[in-house]
């Protein structure tokens, strides 16, 4: 996409608008008669779609109502309403494992930051769930962009055993549960010994990797500085939350571990 310059400065690129935001709903309180229900919607520029619990079916639905939320796709963002008074909606990223954001009560129009997200909503044994597709962002050509000055922050070689080992200890999440455990060093032994890279691993060469991530390649320490009053609950928490946070393992990483049936 070209950038427009006027004079000296660098004007933003013009937001295409033939593009639309995909809702999958996915209803996890049904009867016994009529199971669950799945409905995919297309959110044009402009429209809004108004979300409540149906009087008829006692579910939550696209126009139920009454209404306890909208959603909005404007200026290429997918935005999200909460009408209710004591419920608070949660948007993961399906991309990124342990990232969300929160709708609280009676807040209007947030802002949804990822390209690929699931919304919570919670009802009484039951959670309604909304698979959302937004637009990806616009980007600056490669040319134009900033390479900062200096080694960079993160230098890990995707190849390498110690990060098959970082992989492994992020599959839980990265396969779509924020709120996954992370695997013990055991799990991690046994979550690698289909490669041949790792036929005689024990917990002893899983932990040398580990503490090599941690001493070595990826600034965990001066990380935690900034979280939790500089404290780490444990090397293998600290990894996965940084390696999560800036990306440095992502669901195509997952294609570097051995194949396991689920």
């Amino acid at each position: 996409m070209a950038i427009e310059k006027q004079g000296s400065e660098v004007m933003h690129p013009s937001v295409e608008t033939n593009t639309a935001a995909i809702l999958t709903w996915v209803n996890s309180n049904h009867d016994l008669d009529q199971g669950s229900t799945r409905k995919r919607i297309y959110l044009k520029p402009g429209n809004q779609l108004y979300f409540g619990l149906a009087t008829r079916t006692g579910r939550f639905e696209p126009g139920g109502k009454p209404s306890i939320g909208a959603f909005e796709f404007c200026e290429n963002r997918l935005l999200v309403s909460n009408f209710t008074t004591r419920t608070t909606y949660v948007i993961e990223n399906l991309e990124g494992g342990i990232e969300l954001i929160k709708a609280r009560p009676r807040q209007l129009r947030v802002a949804i930051p990822f390209e690929m997200s699931r919304i919570l909503i919670p009802s009484g044994e039951n959670i309604t769930e909304i698979i959302a597709f937004g637009s990806p962002p616009p980007l600056m050509e490669e040319e134009l962009s900033t390479r900062a000055p200096g080694p960079p922050m993160v230098d890990v070689e995707t190849a390498t055993k110690y990060f098959a080992v970082l992989t492994a200890l992020c599959e839980p999440r990265l396969r779509g549960s924020s709120m996954a455990a992370v695997p013990s060093v055991q799990e991690v032994v046994e979550r690698l010994r289909g490669s041949s890279q790792f036929r005689d691993a024990n917990r002893s060469s899983i932990n040398y990797h580990i503490n090599y991530l941690a001493d070595q390649k990826l600034p965990v320490n001066r990380w935690a500085k900034y979280m939790d009053e500089g404290r780490m609950h444990s090397k293998r928490e600290a990894l996965v939350a940084f390696a999560l946070r800036f990306d440095v393992v992502r669901e195509e990483h997952l294609d570097l571990l051995p194949d396991v049936a689920y």
